[in-house]
């Protein structure tokens, strides 16, 4: 195979990455047993040296030889840029509005309890196995780093997992979701201060306070010239190029002009061209917002994104007899359960949920998928996170969100004595 010319290996790389995974899901009864994200991320892992690497060497060193992967980096940085956009545009603040102090209260607690027991996780493993730490990283860096992994929610793949269960209708479902996008806007605060913190290090060397503060300043100076400026310029100008709502030529290379700028501008400030990505898609105008989806959406999730998921997992590398990766797989899987399962059913019982419906909404916030992979993308690259520990917490991404569908139907079967009057006080639920 190694007379292959470069568009021949690119058209067979792309046909297997957009193909397999969705064949696997499918045709091979993937779909059954968990959303179509983890069948992708668990492709791309199975490409990289961990598997295909090791089978067949030779066919593996043709496919995936560093100068082969040159033509799939620029299509997987649009992946993930066009991905947080969707995100972004997922996330509608009108959903916060009117939901009442018990909605806030349980939204606000599935994201801190997990990220605090995640960063004293965090802290301790700096100390125990220095070499998951990233080459860049203090220990309160990788704490605060592998914090934020832990408490991470995925609201696109949460919706897909919502929608296979038929739940987008229930109250249980909307709930879900409202307390997922709340956990979003927190992760891209979160991991902008971690930007942050991590730029003025490399830059001043020590953690220059001002530095940090420099970083974090221009990123909410460009959030709120977002808010008051972009904003409405893109309201009147989406009004003038798609006065009916329809997203035509015009409509598309204007909304992906404002994402491709946003992304550039936070890149040059400093921080991850993930986050300008997600800004731009959190201000685009909400009645845009399901024609956008409807013309994006699909081709960046189904024909993009297994370009990024083949770049992930040639940088996974398991190693079997490898106790310290395995120790922060298996510790950092009962973190995130533990954390966002107490985070979120016992706040949500203390409001007036019904324990039935209070574990159901625990089940479902440990729900990592594509979200925690890009985080810890990012996290890789800003040398957060070694290459091992990064290996085994995207394999604890893709666990934890492959049990979220059994763990909620498993809470569902469950009903304590009288169970109906309890199920009854769950409608008291603060507004939704």
């Amino acid at each position: 195979m190694g007379g292959l010319s470069p568009a021949l290996l690119f058209l067979m790389q792309a046909l297997l990455l957009i193909a397999g995974p969705f064949l696997l899901w499918r045709l091979g009864g993937g779909r059954h047993i968990a959303p179509m994200v983890v069948v992708q991320i668990l492709f791309g892992v199975a490409l990289g040296p961990s598997l295909l690497g090791r089978l067949v060497p030779d066919l593996w060193g043709v496919l995936f030889a560093p100068a082969a992967l040159a033509p799939l980096s620029g299509l997987a940085l649009m992946a993930v840029v066009f991905f947080a956009f969707l995100t972004g545009l997922h996330l509608d603040p009108a959903e916060f509005r009117g939901r009442g102090g018990a909605f806030a209260t349980v939204a606000l607690s599935s994201m801190l309890v997990p990220t605090l027991l995640g960063g004293a996780l965090g802290w301790w493993l700096a100390g125990a196995f220095p070499a998951m730490t990233g080459t860049r990283a203090t220990p309160g860096l990788f704490a605060a780093g592998f914090g934020i992994c832990v408490g991470v929610t995925a609201l696109p793949v949460l919706g897909a997992i919502l929608r296979e269960m038929d739940l987008l209708g229930d109250r249980v479902g909307r709930l879900a979701l409202g307390y997922a996008a709340v956990n979003d806007a927190l992760l891209w605060l979160l991991i902008t201060a971690v930007l942050a913190w991590s730029t003025a290090d490399g830059a001043a060397g020590g953690g220059d306070a001002w530095a940090v503060a420099k970083v974090g300043l221009l990123g909410f100076a460009y959030v709120g010239a977002t808010v008051l400026v972009v904003r409405p310029l893109l309201d009147r100008l989406l009004e003038r190029v798609a006065p009916d709502g329809r997203m035509g030529d015009t409509a598309v290379v204007v909304t992906c002009a404002a994402l491709l700028a946003s992304a550039a501008v936070t890149e040059l400030i400093g921080l991850h061209y993930i986050l300008g990505a997600f800004i731009a898609g959190s201000a685009m105008p909400r009645r845009y917002a399901a024609a956008i989806l409807d013309r994006l959406e699909h081709f960046a999730t189904l024909i993009l994104l297994p370009f990024f998921f083949t770049l992930t997992g040639l940088k996974v590398t398991l190693t079997l007899d490898d106790p310290a990766q395995w120790t922060v797989f298996a510790l950092a899987s009962l973190a995130t359960i533990a954390g966002k399962m107490a985070g979120t059913t016992l706040p949500a019982r203390w409001t007036g949920e019904s324990w039935p419906d209070a574990l159901r909404l625990g089940t479902l916030m440990p729900c990592k998928g594509l979200m925690e992979v890009i985080v810890l993308t990012v996290l890789l690259e800003a040398g957060v996170l070694s290459g091992p520990c990064f290996s085994a917490m995207v394999l604890m991404a893709v666990a934890v969100t492959a049990l979220t569908q059994p763990m909620t139907r498993l809470a569902g079967l469950w009903r304590p004595a009288g169970g109906t009057a309890a199920a009854a006080a769950g409608g008291r639920h603060g507004g939704v």
